[in-house]
């Protein structure tokens, strides 16, 4: 299925304008959505979801006006959205049967097939019984994956899944995205480029509200081959090279000050040609390191 948004404006008010015309085609498999804090990312997730109106522009599935065929759209969708809150007095089973209802699965049979299906794939069988108020931050996100798997939805929109997740729950999430990717368009916000890194084929940039890069995850990459430096001297020469390249990372080590910066050519002496990252790509896109 192909999700295609077009022209997609969001006024808060008169002077706050969170999305400037956005337009996105999203394949199938899973797209990373990404962007600093206040890109304009939550608006977007939440337009497609059908939760929050467009002021101006349309979201087509498969060549179908979404706001025409709301009812079907709806049907097709599972949400997860950044903060996620679950009703802390059920327990995983009475959470979901819950949902079964509010998603329209009226069917006692289908409903328990669904939930034995939506535990199993979310890894909680073994605390089905536990109240969700007793849940780890981890374990809520695999609740709230649960939820949003139910009628197993063709679209799955995530927004921020990996916020405040130790490692080994972060690792655990990531894989089951990938899992569960093969037939559905899988929408991943986040602003860890690793988690981006890690599962998704494309990739949009969000900055201001505007797409600064839409298309294949490793056309980024591309993008700084053979552009990618570093180099090593004393604190403070980082400012002179803000002035002549885009920085995309900055540290300070016994060694002494060390930057990566993005050109076609070295911008100084004894700088070293390294291999590019997406982070690289991602932070050169956004106009490099400002502080």
């Amino acid at each position: 299925m192909i999700i295609k948004c077009e022209g997609i404006v969001k006024d808060y008010n008169k002077k706050m304008r969170a999305l400037k015309g956005v337009d996105l085609e999203i394949p199938a498999g899973v797209f990373g959505l990404i962007g600093r804090n206040g890109a304009g990312k939550t608006t977007l997730l939440r337009i497609m979801a059908s939760v929050l109106t467009a002021t101006e522009g349309k979201v087509y599935f498969d060549g179908k006006p979404m706001d025409d065929h709301l009812a079907e759209y709806r049907s097709m969708l599972g949400y997860l959205p950044q903060n996620t809150k679950l009703m802390p007095q059920l327990n995983i089973e009475e959470f979901l049967e819950y949902m079964c209802i509010l998603k329209g699965i009226r069917s006692k049979e289908e409903a328990k097939v669904e939930i034995e299906r939506c535990i199993e794939i979310s890894g909680l069988d073994s605390h089905r019984k536990k109240r969700l108020g007793k849940y780890s931050g981890g374990m809520l996100r695999r609740a709230g994956i649960a939820q949003a798997l139910l009628g197993d939805p063709k679209i799955l929109i995530i927004d921020e899944p990996t916020t405040g997740l130790d490692p080994e729950e972060r690792l655990y999430f990531l894989n089951l995205i990938s899992r569960i990717s093969a037939d559905k368009n899988i929408i991943l916000s986040t602003h860890i480029i690793h988690d981006v890194e890690n599962v998704c084929e494309n990739v949009c940039i969000l900055e201001k509200g505007e797409v600064m890069y839409a298309g294949a995850t490793q056309g980024m990459v591309d993008s700084v081959t053979d552009r990618t430096w570093l180099y090593t001297g004393k604190a403070g020469e980082e400012n002179l090279i803000k002035k002549l390249a885009t920085v995309t990372n900055i540290t300070y080590t016994t060694a002494g000050m060390q930057a990566r910066y993005v050109a076609d050519e070295p911008v100084v002496d004894g700088s070293e040609k390294i291999v590019g990252t997406l982070e690289d790509a991602y932070i050169a896109a956004v106009g490099g390191v400002s502080r």
